[in-house]
């Protein structure tokens, strides 16, 4: 029997103009690794999606139950608008009390580990990980009491704005004077999502490192366009495959055992002084965009993971 694997995407934060390509580009990147594995592949738009508790939990879908037959899901469960944040968590937490696989939950501890920047940094540093200053900024109407804490933490710019639980680069903001981390400040305090702020540290990688059971199973660095600070390639960066993993290998497993984790992607910046921890994720590490053989390497990895857990 051919396993199902569901990525449930939230459309309200694209373009109306650009869902279709993004559905189009997921799912062909994604397709094109799992079936030769023996999984099919799709994206669903979250909006589309009604959860219900009727005696058990359902998930409906075009009128049908998406959890009727045990498969597996990958939730992006971050939105900046807060109606559609607690729309996903409520599909996240459909999925994760039925008797379906939510490939998100592949460790131990608290789900906001999954998402939450300075959670993830304060587990980290409590395992003695090399952490950057992290300050959280207030709600509202107090959140420029962050600019004395910034100042103290962590001195003079140039500083790193960012929201505490989305991905992509969306939203990251470089600051480079008193006066833009004020405005900057003001201007995130309007939003309604929480924000963290850090130093912007030079660095000439931004590495993922990809694991499995305990055990790194490749890595790729990401690197900003020219004159660029986001290395994501959603915002423009490349990608290369080295061996700098080698230098986190120790640290990553450090922290895989201590989540007990089965699939986690942990980020470093990797700086002159050594690397430090960004932040990790779960199964939307995306991965589909490295070159052979590290590509075959991790779908192998990533797709027998799905395997063991989904019972297939």
């Amino acid at each position: 029997m051919v396993a199902q694997v569901t990525w449930i995407y939230q459309s309200d934060d694209i373009d109306p103009a650009a869902v279709a390509g993004f559905e189009q580009s997921i799912t062909k990147r994604y397709a094109a690794v799992s079936e030769s594995r023996g999984f099919k592949f799709r994206a669903v738009n979250a909006s589309e999606l009604v959860p219900l508790c009727l005696g058990k939990p359902v998930l409906r879908y075009q009128g049908q139950d998406l959890l009727s037959q045990k498969q597996c899901f990958i939730v992006e469960d971050t939105s900046p608008d807060s109606q559609s944040h607690q729309a996903l968590q409520a599909i996240y937490r459909t999925i994760a009390m039925s008797d379906s696989v939510l490939l998100n939950r592949s460790f131990d501890g608290p789900d906001y580990l999954e998402r939450d920047k300075l959670g993830i940094l304060q587990y980290a540093a409590k395992l003695g990980i090399p952490t950057a200053a992290t300050i959280s900024v207030p709600r509202g109407a107090y959140a420029r009491r962050a600019i004395r804490e910034v100042r103290e933490a962590i001195g003079d710019g140039p500083y790193i704005l960012k929201p505490r639980e989305m991905s992509s680069g969306t939203g990251v903001l470089r600051i480079d004077s008193d006066q833009q981390l004020s405005s900057a400040i003001d201007i995130a305090a309007q939003t309604g999502a929480a924000y963290i702020i850090q130093p912007f540290i030079p660095h000439h990688a931004d590495m993922r490192v990809f694991m499995a059971d305990g055990e790194v199973v490749s890595s790729l660095s990401r690197r900003p366009k020219h004159n660029g600070y986001l290395a994501s390639v959603s915002q423009g960066g490349s990608i290369e495959v080295n061996e700098d993993h080698l230098q986190v290998i120790d640290a990553c497993r450090k922290i895989a055992a201590s989540l007990h984790a089965e699939w986690i992607c942990i980020d470093w910046l990797m700086t002159e002084s050594g690397p430090l921890l960004n932040e990790w994720c779960t199964a939307y590490g995306g991965f589909t965009m490295m070159p052979e053989p590290e590509l075959s390497q991790v779908a192998d990895a990533f797709f027998g993971w799905i395997e063991r857990k989904s019972g297939n």
